[in-house]
């Protein structure tokens, strides 16, 4: 292992980032985490990372770095491209970073957020087990232009010499679009509704009063039997609620434990990925579907992400090199709970 390090030339909302605090619902932690955690933990994935690692988030803006040493990087989510020394990437895919060389990631056109993995450890604060911004525990690192990073890796492209192809993996890059379809299961609350879920057919369309909390929706005239607030109680990341108003809100990772609006349905957890990259004005609509496909939905992609770990941790064991380096950090063990 060596330390490598990366300066901060141009940033704009930056973040070191991880999956988050998960299993501290019971102390009042919410787990906050990459907002497309698909995607983050794809890009740990490509570098041989622990899915779970420390990396970067960059949300509706650019990132300029500056190697100062070797370094083997994936860039997945929003970003359509990645350049290195001027020349123009694919992302979702493995790439060398060569010492001296300038990494920049442009701001995506569709879609809000891009991730950054470093094959190794990024040296960042951690508080309860996780180095990811938290604005009530008011904690987490924003890169900013002069910063420097370090990060311990054990990637070294000299030494990498002709075996360069076996470390060369990509993955397909989803097609951000200003219209999704966010796939849900029915909430406890859906008799709030006078026509159920059918009740939220329709096209909605996302508020500017969005943040990593939540996301507000406007546009269809809700028919409600009963409006109102009920009693506090806990809910779960992609709850969609009704507010009084009949506006629907779908709380996203930085979501309090509690609320008291009722909830009317519960995204999936790839539908909160997709409402993740949703920017303000995206055009939204709601498929409710039985607890079955949503299971069978998430099998499917943990599958896929699987098999690409595999192949990453094949070639990683040609060079005698650790495969999923975990952080120091013990939280990142990937569940089905949030």
């Amino acid at each position: 292992m060596s330390t490598a390090t990366i300066q901060v030339q141009r940033a704009g909302y930056v973040v070191v980032q991880d999956l988050g605090r998960t299993g501290l619902a019971a102390i009042g932690i919410s787990a906050n985490g990459a907002g497309d955690q698909s995607s983050a933990r794809l890009a740990n994935t490509l570098v041989g990372n622990a899915d779970g690692a420390a990396l970067i988030e960059i949300i509706a803006s650019e990132l300029m770095l500056k190697a100062d040493s070797d370094l083997l990087i994936a860039v997945t989510g929003a970003a359509k491209s990645v350049e290195i020394d001027s020349v123009s990437h694919n992302t979702h895919e493995t790439l060398v970073v060569l010492s001296g060389s300038t990494i920049f990631i442009p701001a995506p056109k569709v879609g809000q957020r891009t991730y950054l993995a470093i094959n190794g450890k990024i040296q960042a604060p951690a508080i309860l087990g996780s180095v990811g911004p938290d604005s009530f525990l008011d904690f987490g690192q924003r890169l900013v232009s002069g910063l420097q990073l370090e990060i311990e890796t054990q990637f070294n492209a000299e030494l990498m010499g002709s075996d360069f192809l076996l470390f060369r993996f990509n993955f397909p890059a989803p097609n951000y679009v200003n219209e999704i379809r966010l796939l849900a299961t029915v909430g406890p609350d859906a008799d709030r509704l006078k026509a159920g879920v059918a009740g939220l057919a329709g096209q909605f369309t996302v508020l500017p009063q969005s943040d990593h909390v939540g996301m507000r929706l406007s546009g269809v005239d809700l028919d409600l039997v009963v409006a109102g607030e009920i009693l506090s109680r806990g809910v779960p990341v992609g709850a969609v609620e009704i507010t009084p108003s009949g506006e629907l809100i779908i709380l996203l990772r930085g979501r309090l434990l509690t609320a008291g609006y009722p909830v009317v349905a519960v995204l999936t957890r790839s539908a909160i990925d997709q409402a993740s990259q949703a920017a303000p004005g995206t055009k939204i609509s709601l498929a409710v579907v039985d607890m079955d496909v949503a299971q069978r939905e998430l099998i499917e992609k943990e599958e896929t992400l699987g098999k690409l770990s595999l192949r990453v941790a094949q070639a990683f064991s040609t060079r005698g090199w650790n495969h999923l380096l975990s952080p120091d950090h013990a939280s990142f063990s990937y569940s089905l709970r949030s």
